[in-house]
């Protein structure tokens, strides 16, 4: 692969870990697949990088568990989707434009069906990562 299609990788990647590790504070943003995205723009572009972002606690707490089982615990999709939930409630309730309104559910749908369709694993599983 050439130097600027690796570049461009880099660049991807670092904004999705920047924004996956802003994600874990800020329920909005969908924190796992933003570091599967960096986890994969990583691999793409430097295997020193990749290696030392397995290692880290981040990529063991929110990656690991998904890609190796394919799916999330209830309670991981629980403490996901309430706060989200109840962040969408809030606004949807103080912001007083059709439109907004009609973009907020929309998120909302998406999350749910998301986390519906998302595979349940037990948590016997998510611990033998």
């Amino acid at each position: 692969m050439n130097i600027v299609k690796k570049g461009l990788y880099l660049i991807v990647g670092i904004i999705a870990l920047i924004l996956g590790i802003i994600g874990i504070f800020l329920p909005l943003l969908p924190t796992t697949p933003l570091l599967l995205l960096t986890s994969y723009c990583l691999l793409k572009s430097s295997d020193k990088l990749n290696e030392r972002f397995m290692k880290t606690k981040i990529y063991n707490k929110y990656v690991k568990p998904f890609k190796e089982k394919g799916g999330m615990t209830l309670k991981a999709k629980l403490t996901l989707t309430i706060p989200v939930s109840l962040l969408l409630l809030f606004m949807f309730i103080t912001i007083n434009n059709t439109t907004m309104r009609i973009i907020i559910v929309i998120m909302w749908l998406m999350k749910v069906i998301v986390f519906t369709k998302m595979k349940t694993i037990k948590p016997e599983a998510a611990k033998n990562v």
